[in-house]
């Protein structure tokens, strides 16, 4: 594929078809209508990527589900902002209360995304993270409440926010 040859592009599609429609559909089981441009979207990320592939890192079924997985959660992120600039009424006459539980569904899942990132966490780092990123507290009145001081704070969120973009980077 890193030269050109359509035929390993053929090759990938018949071996880990299979494997990249199951990883999309985990992902987009609920928004059915866009697995298979999805799926396309992933075939063409590997044909364009393809020499980003590093064997020696891991195998080429991991690396080409993990393009799925980003491709799929960037296609869910779409679609949930594309929901975020309907208006009710819009919203109401596409599909109502499927669409709803739809919004609900994503939100759950993004919420489980985010628990399983900060379980790298310790408990005190992960509440302040909570408090911080997810209830919108300001510093101070986090601050107050758990007796730190505000440079400890920006510390332990800074820390924290290397340690998750080291355990969960894309690269």
């Amino acid at each position: 594929m890193i030269h050109g040859n359509e035929k390993a592009l053929e090759y990938v599609m018949l071996h880990y078809g299979g494997l990249v429609k199951s990883v999309v559909h985990r992902y987009l089981s609920m928004l059915p209508q866009y697995e298979e441009e999805c799926i396309s979207d992933v075939f063409l990320a590997v044909w364009n990527h393809a020499a980003s592939y590093m064997p020696q890192k891991n195998p080429f079924a991991n690396w080409i589900a993990g393009v799925a997985r980003i491709k799929a959660l960037d296609y869910k992120r779409r679609y949930a902002a594309r929901l975020l600039e309907m208006s009710w009424e819009e919203a109401e006459r596409c599909s109502g209360k499927d669409m709803m539980a739809e919004i609900s569904q994503i939100e759950e899942e993004f919420s489980e995304e985010t628990r399983q990132m900060l379980e790298c966490l310790n408990p005190q780092d992960r509440e302040l993270f909570l408090k911080i990123y997810v209830e919108e507290e300001n510093v101070e009145t986090v601050s107050a409440q758990s007796g730190l001081s505000r440079p400890v704070i920006y510390n332990r969120l800074s820390r924290g926010k290397k340690k998750i973009r080291r355990l969960f980077s894309r690269t």
